[in-house]
């Protein structure tokens, strides 16, 4: 039976605070994430641009700066392959991490609807559970990811592409100069849209591939199909999951932000006050596990209904 906004979000509720631990990971790999993130840059970017050799003074004590920096950077294009290959495999890394929590939470929350149609209980967490949803699944939201964000990402080049060639056919610089600004403003308000809408539909196919075995073309389809026949729901769903995440963020933020007052004058009381900021940190990353858990639970309790 088809359910009410109201009931969703209660179902999806529910469902979060019953398999608690799926929020709990999901922190754990946002951790894990920002991990990566920094070992990566410590350990080959930084070295790499240090050894490269380019300083403030070789820029300043140039006769032309400008050209300083286009020689160097001319001289120095293998590190620039380097970074965008090391770039290309940590984001690659980072979205297989993020494909398999997905799809460890959403077998999670499968499991929960169905458990309540077996015997009235949502509890359905086992670590043995998540691991092997995250590991069936992992491979095809991957390619979920990849190509919803190829289309999204291929209209948002039609603004800048537009932008380029309009450039090119100014021949006066403040004309070129105006027209990148707006093609620039456009392409900003083009994405914005986009990357709602995306993600909408990410998270639908997820939760479909997922609960059907599905592969990954098949998922986005019939996400695509449903998401346009019940519009209204799933809108209205990720809204409210947004408003609620950036309402709760607001509160998180309001306690820390007169902490950092006076900080840069007086180093001391940065130093006092670090561990709270630390801690505003954490319940930050709780907000936005528990936010996005409870999201993809309400698009579970949807895909279920029948």
């Amino acid at each position: 039976m088809k359910r009410n906004i109201s009931e969703v979000l209660r179902r999806g509720f529910e469902a979060t605070v019953a398999n608690w631990p799926v929020v709990a990971l999901r922190v754990a790999e946002t951790l894990v994430l920002a991990g990566i993130i920094i070992v990566s840059l410590v350990a080959a970017v930084v070295p790499a641009i240090v050894a490269a050799g380019l300083s403030k003074d070789d820029i300043l004590n140039s006769a032309d700066p400008g050209g300083a920096v286009i020689s160097w950077m001319v001289g120095h294009l293998l590190l620039f392959v380097w970074m965008l290959a090391l770039a290309f495999v940590v984001l690659g890394v980072l979205m297989a991490l993020h494909a398999f929590v997905e799809g460890a939470t959403a077998q999670i929350f499968v499991d929960a609807e169905r458990a309540m149609k077996a015997r009235n209980d949502l509890r359905a967490f086992s670590i043995d559970r998540w691991i092997a949803g995250g590991v069936a699944s992992w491979w095809r939201i991957f390619w979920i990811y990849n190509l919803a964000w190829s289309v999204g990402l291929a209209i948002v080049l039609v603004p800048l592409v537009l932008t380029i060639a309009g450039m090119l056919v100014m021949s006066d610089t403040m004309g070129r100069v105006v027209v990148g600004c707006a093609g620039l403003a456009m392409a900003v308000l083009v994405l914005i849209p986009i990357a709602i809408v995306t993600s909408i539909w990410c998270t639908k196919a997820v939760t479909i591939c997922v609960a059907r075995a599905i592969l990954a073309r098949e998922a986005l389809r019939l996400a695509w199909r449903e998401i346009r026949l019940d519009l209204g729901r799933h809108l209205a769903i990720a809204v409210i999951t947004f408003i609620l995440s950036m309402a709760l963020n607001s509160v998180v933020s309001g306690f820390s932000i007169p902490l950092t007052f006076n900080s840069q004058h007086v180093p001391s009381v940065a130093l006092f006050f670090a561990p709270v900021r630390l801690i505003g940190g954490v319940i930050q990353a709780l907000v936005s596990a528990a936010i996005g858990s409870y999201l993809i639970a309400c698009f579970v309790s949807m895909t279920e209904e029948r």
